[in-house]
């Protein structure tokens, strides 16, 4: 097995954890992350094998466990006996392939190719792509219908950067975010009686929104993809904190008033967010 990072490299005993829970002792590598030491295992959960990281520090005051890129990470304070980690990864199995194989998705959906008469997702429909050429010297992105129309300056669409035209094509969503986002922020503001200060667009991978004490408001511009109604239950969600800073049954109480089917577009987050990628 690679190893991780460069550092001390040994081996060590390793327990694959079975669907069952049947171990099997093999030796892999043991690895020094920045930090302190890691021991770097593999989990066996049906047909996927899985590598993970087991962190100690005494710095640690709980056992945590968490999805990374490449591996699952269990982070855990060293009094706790290797015992209590095994039976808390074959309590976590489930848990653990669906959340790994929900990365893998997110993932593929990363690899998106922006090619011609491609689609992509606005406001909750899909917007075909179409490359036409003009004799402007920059690109220009506009939507025609249901069309997202990309103008490039040669004929020659090769020639033309792929991260360039991404790029350009992502500049025009934000654009629209700004505008969308201000509307409604407006609009819900004046229904539940609250101001906030400011919002800003952020390119996040695993959070949508965030609100701050003083009023500011953070807001991921790709949420401009989904549907109107979950954009309003994340405008919503936010300016509920300005309320209640917390996610308390009075929080949840207030953003069901203002969006009764609130839990829906919730789901509908949940299920489809990794889906917001171009």
């Amino acid at each position: 097995m690679e190893v991780l990072r460069r550092g001390f490299k040994g081996t060590v005993p390793m327990t694959l954890l079975g669907i069952h829970g049947k171990c099997v002792s093999r030796t892999v590598p043991l690895t020094r992350l920045r930090g302190g030491a890691c021991l770097v295992n593999q989990l066996s959960i049906g047909d996927e094998i899985i590598p993970y990281e087991e962190r100690r520090s005494v710095r640690y005051r709980r056992i945590t466990l968490s999805i990374l890129n490449d591996r699952v990470r269990i982070s855990a304070p060293k009094y706790v006996p290797k015992k209590q980690i095994k039976e808390l990864l074959r309590s976590k199995e489930a848990w653990i392939i669906k959340h790994w194989l929900e990365k893998r998705q997110r993932e593929n959906h990363r690899a998106r190719n922006l090619e011609n008469h491609e689609h992509i997702l606005f406001r909750g429909h899909l917007l075909e792509l179409c490359f036409k050429y003009h004799s402007y010297r920059r690109i220009h992105v506009g939507q025609e219908g249901q069309m997202l129309v990309v103008s490039l300056p040669q004929e020659d669409i090769d020639s033309q950067s792929e991260a360039m035209i991404r790029d350009s094509i992502i500049a025009w969503y934000k654009f629209q975010a700004r505008t969308v986002f201000k509307q409604k922020l407006d609009t819900h503001s004046r229904r539940m009686q609250v101001t906030y200060q400011d919002f800003r667009l952020k390119d996040q991978k695993t959070r949508w929104g965030s609100c701050s004490s003083r009023g500011n408001l953070n807001l991921n511009w790709r949420i401009i993809m989904a549907p109107d109604q979950v954009i309003d239950y994340l405008i919503i969600h936010e300016l509920a904190h300005l309320t209640h800073l917390n996610h308390s049954p009075e929080f949840w109480q207030r953003v069901e008033r203002f969006i009764p089917e609130f839990l829906t577009w919730r789901k509908w987050l949940k299920e489809h967010g990794h889906e917001l990628v171009l």
